[in-house]
Parts: structure tokens; sequence; C-alpha cells
């Protein structure tokens, strides 16, 4: 059931407006989901549910098990800075591995998180979950940034949401009751803290593009990015891809063109299970003066023995400062 979601986002300023002959597959922009509207939202920050370890890269160096950490305070030129991550894991559970084993999803929250940062959160899922939309997390005090449910032949979920820290958030980040207990839809999230965003106005620029449908037969996609025009200087902007594959852990070979910055692969943990569903993928690249930003693309390869592809989500979204 695997479906492929990028994603491109800029973040503003305060007070500033495996090795193998492939085969390949290259997705186009004309398959584009368009610009999708902010919705408010939030999610249940209270509890403790259990944390899952397992192992994400970045640029900026390499984080084993929950969290890691990102970085200076402040970018360059005043750009939003990224001060840390966390990331969480359920995509196996028993023999099966496309699906999960736990109802909340918990992110312990990153080191050095302080009152006016940014927390944004990435969730990559097989089909849906529960408990996302805009109304129950505007409640707990988030946004519900987009949402796309059953995109890709067999049917991926891509959520993004974000709030303002205020200092009452707990260690522990809790998204209660978001999947089906026992045997839910496999899960992968990516909570990532930013500091230096405009607290009024944090999204300055968002776009997305939806492949709904993939191939079969291939085991290295190219999947595009969409372009984005920032309306104010020195944004953050981060690329996002959430793909709708076979059981697998795809590797990405060639990040998007300019994001070198904090490249975060949040995939099934080696054990028990090496490869499940819902991977999700994350980089950054500070955009400098407003403006248009082409697009790019994500290439990703197979890294088990499946060669199916169902579909794709990519984004990119603009901090501002």
């Amino acid at each position: 059931m695997k479906t492929c979601f990028v994603l491109m986002l800029a973040l503003a300023l305060p007070g500033v407006g495996a090795c193998f002959v492939p085969t390949y597959q290259v997705d186009s922009t004309s398959s584009s989901g368009g610009t999708s509207a902010l919705a408010a939202g939030a999610a249940n920050t209270t509890g403790g549910a259990n944390d899952k370890g397992g192992s994400s890269s970045s640029t900026a160096g390499a984080a084993t098990g929950a969290t890691g950490a990102g970085g200076d305070a402040t970018g360059a030129g005043g750009a939003p800075m990224r001060v840390g991550f966390s990331v969480f894991h359920d995509s196996a559970s028993g023999s099966d591995q496309a699906s999960s084993k736990l109802t909340d999803a918990t992110f312990t929250k990153p080191a050095g998180t302080a009152p006016g940062d940014l927390m944004l959160v990435f969730f990559g899922c097989d089909h849906a979950l529960k408990n996302l939309t805009g109304s129950t997390l505007s409640d707990a005090g988030w946004t519900l940034q987009d949402q796309h449910e059953g995109y890709g032949d067999d049917g991926q979920g891509t959520y993004l949401l974000y709030r303002i820290v205020d200092g009452t958030e707990p260690e522990k980040i809790v998204f209660a009751d978001i999947n089906e207990p026992g045997s839910g839809n496999g899960v992968q999230g990516l909570l990532s803290v930013y500091r230096g965003v405009n607290q009024d106005a944090p999204i300055n620029a968002y776009e997305v593009v939806v492949k709904g449908m993939g191939s079969d037969g291939v085991t290295h996609i190219v999947t595009d990015t969409p372009a984005i025009t920032t309306t104010a200087d020195d944004c953050l902007l981060i690329a996002g891809l959430s793909p709708d594959t076979a059981v697998d852990a795809p590797k990405v070979s060639k990040w998007p063109d300019g994001f070198d910055e904090n490249q975060v692969t949040v995939s099934n943990p080696p054990t028990p299970y090496p490869y499940g569903w819902a991977n999700i993928y994350s980089a950054e690249r500070r955009a400098g003066k407003a403006g248009l930003v082409p697009g790019s693309a994500f290439e990703w390869d197979m890294t088990y023995d499946g060669t199916q592809y169902y579909g794709s989500l990519t984004f990119v979204l603009a901090l501002a400062p």
C-alpha cells in the first residue's frame, strides 16, 4: 500500500512578514494536488505512552534513539533554525509488518525546547489515523497545516501540524488514540523544534504534490517536489516525502537541490522487522531573498526486494522569521 508524499515548507522570522542496477520511475509535477489551505487543529500532549527508538540520520550529526539535536539557535542571516528533533516508530506488530501495536504516538521533547519555539510534527501512515482533525487538535493547542488520507493505489496518509511552544508542554508529547488497538495502521513520526520563527504567522508559504498512482516493477524512483514562492526574506524551507510502497525501507539517493541541511530519514527500526510501511523523509535549506524557489525532486531506491511503488506525497513548507 504505499504512497509517496513530498513536502516543502518555509519558516518566517519573528517580526518579518543498497546497490543494484536500477529501474527508474519518474513522477511528473503535472500530477499536483495543488496548494492546501491552512486549517486550525491541535494534538493531545498529555500522558506518557511508550517511546519508539530506532535510528535517524541527519547531516548535522547522527542521532540514535528517540531524539537528536541540530545546529545553533539562530540561522545565518537571521533565518529560523532547528533546535532538535524526536522520532516515533510503530510499523511492525507480530508477523505483520504493515500493522502497529500502539494506540498513541509519543515523542520525547527535544532538549533545549523553549517558549516561543515552533514545534512541527510530520506523520506518515498506512491508510489513515484517528483524532488528528483540525478541531481535535485545536482543543490541545495545535494547528493542522495539512492532511491527506488514503491516497495512492494502496492508501497512504500524511499529516502536518504545529504549535508555538508556551512552556506547558510535558517531557513526553503524546498524541492519544490515533490508531486502532492491536493491529492498526503502521506509522512513522517526526517532531522538530525550530527557533526564530514568526509567532504570529509562522508559515510563510506551503505547497504540496500528491501522486495518486505509481508503478510496478521499479526499484529507483524520482519524485518531484513543488516550487514555492516566499514573500519574506530569510525563510527556512522544509521539504518532505511520504511514499507509498511495498514492504520496504527505501533510501534517499539524492535529496532535492539545495536541501543540504538536517536531512532526516524516519524508517522502520532494524528489529524486530527491518522493513515496514510509512517511511518519511525531511530536509532543509535557507531561502535567502523572498521569491520563487524552483521545484526539484527526491530520488530514492528500494532496499529490500520490493518493486511496487503505489504513489507519494511531497511538500515544501516555508517557516517565516
